[in-house]
């Protein structure tokens, strides 16, 4: 008996905070509710108790995960106002959370939402790319630690390339790492294929890197598929028409210094013990 109030009382808890809202004075709905959890009537009166703690509960943590997302996508949350409510009060109703850390809850948020703001016209076509922008300075600024040594070993077009794990390389259809910081803006992003490098500094900053498309293959190739070198700019020269020669050889060894110089390249990946 006590075992199943307790898994009756965590559905109903379940159901108000993230469910359609509840009102504590309408009694057809307290009745629906608790008719939908199969429970027995001394049960009903035990969960009826606990239903304005439940409310009060509901504001807090949907205060929480609304104060967390906005903190994460400012300029998207000023830009799309109510639409973007309606869009968070559903993520809440038919999945919420399943993460424990409150940082992920955002791109949980976005996963859930981008393929329905894909077929409603409401919602601007560059809102996808915004949105990954934003979250992803949170997504950053959280991993681990990586060292920034001096890059001693030279790199070699036999091994791969070591990058700090707070490295992203981001594609976007519109560029909109060029809109501006202040919330009351609405300039919209210009519509152009856009490749970024994101990483965090050795002053733990996040910073951003445009990229040529050659450059953006270069690097796909090293951070996403982790080829060695030599083999990366084949690819990548021979995607673009660019001829694998001495000076194009040239251009791509101050990219890989300056990314050095940055931080963001940490040297040639160690070789795996047999």
């Amino acid at each position: 008996m006590r075992w199943r109030l307790q898994q009756a009382l965590e559905a109903f808890i379940e159901r108000v905070v993230f469910g359609a809202e509840i009102q504590v004075t309408d009694p057809s709905a307290v009745d629906e509710l608790l008719r939908s959890l199969q429970v027995s009537e001394i049960e009903c009166q035990a969960l009826r108790l606990q239903l304005p703690r439940a409310v009060v509960y509901r504001q807090l943590v949907q205060g929480t995960l609304r104060e967390a997302i906005e903190l994460a996508l400012p300029r998207l949350f000023q830009r799309m106002g109510g639409i973007f409510d309606e869009y968070l009060q559903k993520f809440l109703r038919d999945v919420g959370p399943r993460t424990h850390y409150l940082r992920d809850v955002t791109a949980e948020f976005l996963d859930f939402s981008e393929p329905l703001w894909d077929a409603d016209l409401r919602v601007p076509r560059w809102a996808r790319d915004l949105a990954r922008h934003e979250a992803l300075r949170i997504e950053v600024a959280a991993c681990r630690h990586s060292s920034y040594p001096e890059m001693h070993q030279e790199l070699n077009l036999a091994a791969a390339v070591r990058f700090t794990e707070s490295s992203r390389l981001m594609h976007y259809q519109y560029a909109v790492h060029e809109l501006s910081a202040e919330l009351s803006d609405r300039t919209e992003p210009e519509a152009r294929p856009t490749d970024l490098l994101v990483y965090r500094s050795a002053d733990h900053d996040v910073r951003y890197l445009e990229l040529s498309p050659l450059a953006a293959s270069i690097l796909g190739n090293l951070l996403s598929h982790h080829h060695p070198l030599g083999h990366a700019l084949s690819l990548a020269y021979a995607e673009h028409g660019v001829e694998f020669n001495e000076q194009h050889m040239q251009s791509t060894a101050l990219l890989l210094a300056d990314l050095a110089e940055r931080g963001a390249l940490l040297g040639p990946m160690p070789e795996r013990s047999p």
